[in-house]
């Protein structure tokens, strides 16, 4: 989440508000005259919250200069809907890189998706469209290397500490993040 300070934020439901002032409250800020930043009675939505820089919050603003910037708070949360416009990019751009590489390697491919079956093809995205959406909106067309779900797993660690699970997968990015820089280590007494 990004620092809130001198933002205009626009949140379109409850839930939305109520997570974007969960993480206003971590960075300190409260609502003018209180001492937290619980949601307000009586808020109407859609809104727009401001957060200064002497930490107040303020609802239902009007957007002006004095603002450093402004979101959705759907683009800061990744709860923003993918238009048709940039599914359908995203989709074309799975299909035509097809042929250069094999189903397995696909992110749509029945080995890789929940529901085990290959969702390049769109008679089988009947009752599994959301799925697809959630595939989509990674933006990927090709399966994570081991490598790249490690730093995946480790930078959401370091971003957001208290969130993340430490399972199993969590331990074996840590294990191949200490192997790399081991190979490093190694590499480096050599070629010196």
């Amino acid at each position: 989440m990004i620092n809130l300070k001198n933002t205009c934020i626009l949140v379109r439901t409850e839930e939305e508000n109520e997570m974007l002032l969960k993480e206003a409250e971590k960075q300190g800020f409260h609502w003018y005259s209180k001492g937290n930043c619980k949601p307000l009675p009586g808020q109407h939505f859609p809104d727009i919250l401001k957060f200064c820089n002497n930490k107040d919050v303020v609802h239902s603003v009007r957007i002006g200069v004095e603002c450093d910037a402004f979101y959705e708070v759907s683009e800061l949360l990744g709860t923003k809907e993918m238009t048709a416009r940039e599914f359908i990019k995203w989709y074309v751009n799975v299909d035509f890189s097809c042929g250069r590489r094999n189903c397995d390697e696909c992110i749509l491919g029945r080995k890789n998706t929940k529901c085990n079956n290959q969702l390049c093809t769109t008679c089988n995205w009947k009752n599994n469209i959301d799925e697809l959406l959630e595939i989509a909106k990674s933006g990927r067309i090709t399966v994570p290397t081991p490598e790249e779900k490690a730093i995946s797993a480790l930078e959401n660690f370091i971003e957001n500490p208290d969130r993340t699970a430490l399972n199993d997968e969590f331990v074996e990015s840590l294990k191949l993040a200490v192997e790399k820089l081991k190979e490093v280590k190694i590499d480096g007494e050599i070629n010196t």
